[in-house]
């Protein structure tokens, strides 16, 4: 078995696919070469394929196979095949994805190592190179489990391999692969049993192993705010939106309101990853608007419950900020020995589904129109890579905003993408039973076998496209996520009404890496050669043959 992964992995990893690049599509000739060499497939070509990906700007395809034996019960094996780009690697970039050449020379020091990396390297338990640890090592395992078992004539259930590009990017590989997944169930009339990711683990301290049967949540608000144009001359008849904004960033960055902790998952604090305001050139103005998005990582949370206390996070931050204008002003006039009149502004906080239905209301056709036009400019140029997702979330908002009546000063809130939802066995009740006593037993033989205790962790953190194998999201939930996340069928769309239909547990079980997106990524060759794949096939055992 070792020989056979070794072989898959450094084919696999020779291959260049960047994510987000035309590069992904490399995979299509190593896939077409994998099916002719595997007698199963090469005999049934039916049962594999390159799946067209809807609606993507780069023509990007999931590979997929399925492995037809005895039975209706299936599991779905997935990984991710794009990779972070290699330019991390400076002078060594051409040997990036030559793992043993890039060993040979990183021993030659021609490269300053951390100590932690020198000393891996020199043990020679670590293989090196950009996309052995994240994620071709995981995905060699699963080729290669699956040419062993094809041989089987016997084999009772069925293997569905689905390999995805997009994944360190916006997911389109696995969002695009639900319709595959429901087309392939329908089809050959599949009992989906488990979602099965091998994405790698790290170790803390204690180097104990992990297995997850979750994957953590995550949105992404925008926050839009408008201010008053004023002259910094008669700076108290303006708005700064640049001092809401700063106050509503500094009441909810690393907020604990927001942290989670279920089963043995705390969730991470959230943070700001932009802020800046619209003003394109100076002038002694104060700017009409400022922006920003964050992060907000999620256990159980549905994206309407965080965004409804965000909403009450800015309405108190927009109230600070306009008390403590009226207590400045007041300062100013007594000093300037002239009368005082409050500030009559109040604080308006919105939904962007909200502003979207007073521009309906205040503008009709035009706005529609007008707003039409905008999607089509923006998607034309999103698939150009010539502006970003903020870069649209301003321009949707701002299109919106000259289409309403008010122009008095107010927060828009609105998501953008990547959306993922959480996702857990727990949600699934009597479904997921089995995968909890398959946990047992994978923790069980690796005490016996490895001498290794793993532990469990209910949710993957560091995002991972096991979020869109279930749902258990409510009609009004899903109909939420639709009207605020911007683009929302124009550029970005989750079918999850289907994955609600398909929904199956999930498990990840990877093998041990370190320094995921960095040039000095490795994996560990007794995990990705002897420990993982022994793991996966007791999963495997369990589920099908039990």
């Amino acid at each position: 078995m070792k020989s056979l992964i070794e072989e898959n992995l450094l084919k696999y990893v020779g291959i260049r696919t960047d994510t987000n690049s035309k590069e992904e599509g490399n995979v299509e000739k190593f896939y077409e070469e994998w099916f002719e060499k595997v007698e199963y497939f090469k005999n049934n070509p039916d049962k594999c394929g390159l799946f067209p990906i809807p609606d993507d700007y780069l023509d990007r395809k999931v590979p997929w196979c399925l492995l037809k034996g005895q039975g209706d019960d299936t599991i779905v094996f997935i990984h991710h095949y794009d990779t972070v780009e290699t330019k991390d690697y400076g002078i060594l970039e051409p040997l990036a994805l030559k793992p043993y050449e890039l060993m040979k020379v990183l021993k030659e020091d021609k490269v300053q190592l951390p100590a932690e990396a020198k000393k891996d390297l020199d043990s020679g338990n670590w293989l090196f190179g950009r996309g052995v640890c994240d994620m071709k090592g995981g995905g060699s395992i699963q080729l290669s489990l699956i040419e062993e078992y094809s041989k089987d004539p016997d084999f009772k259930g069925n293997i569905l391999l689905i390999a995805v590009p997009d994944e360190e990017n916006l997911s389109a590989g696995m969002r695009g692969a639900v319709l595959l997944l429901k087309s392939l169930k329908d089809k050959y009339n599949l009992n989906y049993k488990l979602m099965l990711n091998t994405e790698p683990h790290e170790r803390e301290k204690d180097l104990c192993p992990t297995i997850y049967d979750g994957s953590i949540g995550k949105i992404m608000p925008v926050l839009y705010v408008r201010g008053k144009l004023a002259h910094v001359g008669q700076i108290y008849s303006g708005l700064n939106p640049i001092n809401l904004l700063s106050e509503i960033i500094r009441r909810t960055e690393l907020n604990p309101k927001f942290i989670e902790k279920v089963g043995t998952t705390t969730s991470p604090a959230p943070t700001w990853l932009y802020h800046k305001d619209r003003k394109m050139v100076y002038d002694v103005s104060l700017p009409i608007a400022s922006c920003g998005y964050m992060s907000i990582l999620s256990l159980t949370k549905s994206p309407k419950t965080i965004m409804e206390e965000l909403r009450e996070i800015s309405i108190d931050a927009f109230k600070k900020v306009l008390d403590d204008m009226n207590r400045d002003y007041k300062t100013y006039t007594e000093i300037a020995g002239i009368e005082f009149e409050p500030l009559k502004w109040e604080p308006k906080v919105k939904f962007y589904s909200e502003l979207y239905e007073d521009a309906i209301k205040d503008s009709g056709e035009d706005f529609k129109k007008a707003y039409g036009i905008l999607m089509n400019e923006i998607k034309n140029k999103f698939n150009r890579n010539e502006i970003t997702i903020i870069d649209s979330a301003n321009m949707i908002i701002e299109k919106t905003l000259e289409y309403i009546k008010d122009k008095s000063p107010m927060v828009i809130l609105a998501l953008t993408p990547p959306y993922y939802p959480s996702t857990n066995n727990k949600m699934l009740g009597e479904k997921a039973k089995d995968i909890d006593l398959i946990i047992e037993d994978l923790k069980d033989y690796a005490r016996e076998n490895f001498k290794e205790d793993y532990k469990v962790e209910n949710y993957f953190t560091g995002i991972s496209d096991l979020s869109y194998a279930m749902s258990v999201s409510t009609k009004e939930d899903i109909d939420y996520i639709k009207e605020n996340i911007l683009m929302w069928g124009d550029i970005y769309y989750i079918p999850l009404e289907i994955i609600k239909e398909i929904s199956m547990p999930v498990l990840n079980v990877g093998p041990w890496g370190k320094d995921f997106h960095k040039y000095t990524e490795r994996v560990n060759k007794d995990d990705l050669f002897y420990k993982t794949p022994r793991l996966i096939d007791l999963v495997i055992s369990k589920l099908l043959y039990n």
